[in-house]
């Protein structure tokens, strides 16, 4: 089945995803770094990210975990030139690598990569923080809960909210299952069912070139 996934990912991405240089170089670089791709985003994934940033108009967007910025590129690419990004890696190495092709990438909007524990940034940003427009969580999974609940502390009316990587193969049905990771994403539902600052949400399952996984999307009320 994943050979099939990812033949069928290809096949999208060769009619739909439209090649792009900042994209390619990003890929080639963490490549050659000796990084694997399968912590990144796949290209219609990307590719989703970006249309949702455009549906809403988005100029602040918010990334926790950078890796190698090529996710960073995707939603940079839907932002006016004036836009701004705030990306945080805790990773000193994926960092610094990030931080690479986002100076490579040149890009217009304003990309301001932070290293260090995601909360402890965000809670340390100033009372006076803009809130921001989307919210993209692609970090420690364990965290999942906490970052939920600072991202709708930054959020505004209509923030869209989208959490990576929160099916695992289904590993969040397996009751023996009680790694940090599948349990911070179980806690993520339960603070999402009825929460009373999100206005709807629902979470979708993923097959692809990045196996069976899957993103939460909310909208903040």
């Amino acid at each position: 089945m994943q050979q099939m996934w990812s033949e069928i990912d290809a096949y999208i991405e060769s009619h739909l995803i439209p090649e792009d240089p900042i994209l390619t170089q990003t890929l080639k670089n963490t490549d050659e770094k000796g990084y694997p791709d399968h912590l990144a985003v796949a290209a219609n994934q990307g590719m989703l990210l970006q249309m949702l940033i455009q549906m809403n108009k988005c100029k602040r967007v918010l990334e926790l975990g950078t890796f190698a910025a090529y996710s960073t590129m995707w939603l940079a690419r839907a932002l006016p030139d004036d836009g701004y990004i705030l990306t945080i890696e805790g990773r000193d190495t994926h960092a610094a690598l990030g931080q690479e092709n986002i100076d490579n990438a040149k890009l217009p909007q304003t990309v301001e990569l932070k290293v260090g524990r995601a909360a402890d940034i965000l809670r340390a940003l100033p009372s006076d923080t803009e809130a921001f427009d989307f919210i993209f969580v692609d970090a420690d999974k364990q965290s999942y809960p906490e970052y939920l609940e600072l991202s709708l502390d930054l959020s505004h009316s209509g923030t869209v909210i989208v959490l990576d990587n929160v099916i695992r193969a289904g590993d969040i049905l397996d009751p023996e299952n009680h790694k940090p990771s599948i349990e911070g994403i179980r806690e993520m539902y339960q603070a999402m069912q009825n929460h009373p600052k999100i206005l709807s949400c629902t979470a979708l399952q993923t097959v692809g070139s990045k196996g069976h996984d899957g993103f939460a999307i909310a909208i903040v009320k």
